[in-house]
């Protein structure tokens, strides 16, 4: 938990900002939220660019970093990508070539998740678009979650007078965004807070300690819990 408070501020902007329909937030929180958010988006793209071109200064450290960097987006997958149908911000070219996508072959191997190849990480992974991430798999989702997908082979503009395009979104639009490795995270961290220590510098000491033990000891295997103890 130390090391993702650093990113903790981004992270609940970027998540009240989508949940914002959940709850009630004045309209000058909401200005100053999609600011921040802006600003996120921009400096993560920038940031990734930066990566890339880094490599003329040290080739080492930018293979690292984007390696590290490309197998946190994840959430490029084919499946994900057709959420996008549902968004009224998309056009209506992006959703055609959407739904033209969504016959061809599926891109990825079955059941592994997106991870740029070093090719995808040049100037290649900045030109695509979301349809790009679109295959036949991508309709998988409209299978879970139980959804009509007829109006697909409707043009576009007509899709906001379907019913089935109608109760379709309407699904989309109900699912709940959940962290689940993240939430496990605060609620454990919520159960230790204060039974140890209150004051923030012995928290930060402690956990400090726990990572380095679960990195000495990563399982219960025996003869993992025989190693000794470095001095």
């Amino acid at each position: 938990m130390h090391q993702a408070r650093w990113m903790a501020r981004a992270i609940y902007s970027l998540k009240i900002c989508l949940l914002q329909s959940q709850f009630t937030i004045s309209a000058k929180d909401k200005r100053a939220l999609q600011d921040v958010c802006l600003f996120i988006a921009v400096y993560i793209f920038v940031f990734f660019k930066r990566l890339k071109e880094y490599e003329t200064v040290d080739k080492l450290i930018s293979k690292a970093a984007l390696s590290k960097f490309s197998q946190h987006l994840w959430y490029l997958s084919e499946e994900i990508a057709v959420l996008s149908l549902f968004d009224d911000e998309v056009n209506e070219q992006t959703k055609t070539n959407i739904v033209v996508n969504s016959q061809r072959e599926s891109l990825y191997d079955s059941g592994k998740r997106y991870i740029p190849s070093e090719e995808d990480m040049s100037d290649y992974l900045y030109r695509k678009s979301l349809s790009d991430f679109v295959s036949v798999k991508s309709t998988n989702l409209f299978s879970r979650l139980k959804i009509d997908k007829n109006f697909l082979q409707r043009p576009v503009s007509t899709w906001d007078e379907d019913v089935a395009y109608s109760e379709a979104k309407r699904k989309v639009l109900s699912l709940r965004a959940v962290n689940d490795t993240a939430e496990r995270a605060v609620k454990l961290m919520q159960y230790f807070h204060g039974l140890i220590t209150a004051k923030e510098e012995q928290k930060q000491f402690l956990l400090r300690c726990v990572q380095e033990h679960r990195n000495l000891y990563p399982d219960c295997k025996k003869e993992t819990l025989k190693r000794k103890y470095p001095a």
